[in-house]
């Protein structure tokens, strides 16, 4: 069974942990049931980290975990062999954010969780509206844009998490701003 390193290990063997990742689900797809409890076990910590940075509320938390494991556990036969598992797993993760944002904007107690950043982006920006045009974006450069600035991972850590080099990263990204901002600037006129 994989063996998954230390969060104080090299950026090198995150790439392995990931790789720690594929063979536990694709074992789990398998039928492998102590690989699919080893692969839950190694990303609830992960998860809680990506959503303890978005999110003060714990009960929010540990309510939008369990959405991601169980969305990841419905559609696990939707991973592939050969693919990076972060990117899936982690755009799971970020669709079950986005719910949890409209569910709370559309109950009206879209107060206190969010950073201020985040509150003011959602107030000054028309937020539900933002993710609208997010959405629209082709899969790849929304993954790198989320990446980028909702997450805020570096270059290097968001091509290693997608599979792809460095600058073929900055061009999604670079693309889905142009889009963005292209969007942004029409709805204002």
């Amino acid at each position: 069974m994989p063996h998954v390193r230390s969060a104080g290990q090299g950026a090198g063997q995150d790439l392995k942990r990931g790789d720690d990742f594929a063979v536990w689900m694709l074992a789990a797809q398998a039928g492998d049931q102590d690989a699919y409890r080893s692969l839950l076990e190694a990303v609830q910590p992960l998860l809680r980290s990506y959503l303890k940075r978005r999110l003060r509320d714990e009960e929010a938390v540990a309510d939008i975990c369990q959405d991601v494991l169980l969305t990841m556990h419905r559609v696990r036969h939707t991973f592939e062999p050969g693919r990076a598992f972060e990117p899936w797993f982690y755009s799971i993760a970020r669709s079950r954010f986005i719910d949890h944002l409209r569910r709370r904007r559309r109950r009206g107690d879209l107060e206190t969780d969010e950073s201020p950043e985040t509150v003011a982006e959602q107030q000054s920006f028309g937020w539900e509206q933002f993710l609208e045009l997010l959405e629209r974006l082709p899969a790849a450069q929304r993954e790198a844009f989320a990446m980028l600035k909702l997450e805020g991972l570096s270059v290097e850590e968001a091509a290693g998490r997608a599979g792809v080099t460095p600058s073929a990263l900055k061009v999604r990204a670079h693309r889905a701003y142009g889009a963005l901002r292209q969007a942004l600037l029409g709805s204002e006129q």
